[in-house]
């Protein structure tokens, strides 16, 4: 029996404790793979394999959740990425961290497309699905500075990067206990059809739809800018333009505040721009601000990431909205699913790419060369505006 039926509350609470998870863990995890003597291949190796793992189960369990219920399909995920969490956080051994970090990726592909489906299904309205996503970035910005703010302290009370992780790996599961009390709900027809139907429509839809293929296509290049800035930004700011490790944390939080603050702005601007516009123009800041980065300038390149803080939120919540508009109410999840499912095959290729462009030709190049790389994704964007959405 559901206990939490206010929806927006749920879907808002969820995203707050992943994110908040997620931050946690994230704050100094580059940094404590680079402290056990990965090296920036490995790095990147490590979140291909975890990527890899997601592939086999996301688009399935995305067929089970728009079947049996997108919210008991995301508790299981997101109990097995909490598993995985903790058991990262007391590994040492570069096999036990490859394993760890595989067990997340399952739980990801598992958990993946599920909320978002079952929000906008809870919804079932045009209107209040661009305000809730935009919510959640606010959420996600708030979570994210108070995840990074946890983390700095602990590093600086126990003197561990890997001790943050363990305990994003136990609030995460508060996330479970959410969901299982919240009103879930299915794909409609397609809780009829065998699981197998259910992927083979879902991929057939994404196929299909023009539209959607622009979008897909802008995503995946810009997953080069994403990777650059996401991944390898805290070995450039803190090991090559000399920023003392303690106080990244710190830095991290106030960019969280700045995420909180694009999602503000993405709510006012959704009273007078279309969605679709403003996905075109953030995307566009979005790559020109990762170019921007290869000018090695601590204050130039700080300033830089407050502002691709600031823009992210905004291109996300209204890449979200945009895809939605175009995918069926039946095979929600699972069209979700294929989309990240090519992304994640991308996501597989890129880190290793960037790590070596990094290693061999350096910061400079590579953010140049993935900046360039992500403008080019403003041209899909473009040309999915000017087809018409009913």
């Amino acid at each position: 029996m559901s206990v939490l039926r206010n929806y927006e509350f749920s879907f808002l609470s969820i995203s707050f404790i992943i994110s908040f998870s997620l931050q946690l863990m994230g704050a100094y995890l580059i940094l404590w793979f680079y402290s056990i003597g990965l090296s920036f291949t490995e790095i990147g190796l490590i979140t291909s394999i975890y990527m890899i793992l997601t592939l086999p189960v996301d688009i399935p369990s995305s067929a089970f959740a728009d079947k049996h219920g997108r919210l008991k399909i995301f508790s299981i995920g997101a109990l097995i990425y909490s598993l995985g969490l903790i058991s990262l956080s007391i590994s040492s051994l570069p096999v036990l961290v490859f394993l760890s970090y595989g067990i997340m990726g399952v739980g990801l592909g598992i958990y993946s497309n599920t909320l978002e489906a079952w929000i906008v299904e809870s919804l079932n309205s045009r209107e209040r699905v661009p305000k809730i996503f935009s919510r959640q970035q606010i959420v996600n910005g708030i979570a994210g500075f108070l995840g990074n703010v946890l983390a700095s302290v602990l590093v600086l009370l126990y003197h561990k990067l890997n001790f943050p992780i363990l305990v994003a790996g136990l609030v995460m599961l508060l996330s479970v206990i959410i969901a299982l009390l919240s009103e879930d709900n299915k794909g409609g027809k397609t809780v009829t059809l065998p699981a197998k139907r259910i992927v083979k429509e879902g991929v057939k839809y994404v196929v299909s739809e023009r539209p959607l293929l622009a979008l897909l296509i802008s995503s995946i290049f810009t997953v080069f800018s994403l990777v650059a800035w996401m991944q390898f930004v805290s070995p450039y700011v803190v090991n090559v333009l000399g920023l003392p490790q303690n106080y990244w944390g710190f830095i991290l939080s106030a960019y969280f505040l700045t995420v909180a603050l694009g999602g503000y702005i993405n709510e006012k601007l959704l009273k007078r721009v279309n969605h679709r516009l403003i996905t075109i123009f953030s995307v566009f800041l979005l790559s020109l601000f990762v170019l921007m980065l290869s000018i090695s300038n601590l204050s130039l390149v700080l300033f830089l990431l407050f502002g691709l803080s600031l823009i992210y939120p905004i291109r996300s919540s209204n890449m979200i909205s945009w895809e939605n508009e175009l995918i069926p109410s039946s095979y929600r999840a699972t069209v979700l699913s294929s989309l990240s499912f090519i992304i994640r095959i991308v996501y597989i290729l890129v880190p290793p790419l960037v790590g070596y462009l990094i290693g061999a030709y350096g910061y400079t190049l590579t953010y140049t060369t993935v900046g360039l790389i992500s403008l080019i994704g403003v041209i899909p964007l473009v040309i999915a505006y000017e087809v018409k959405t009913f």
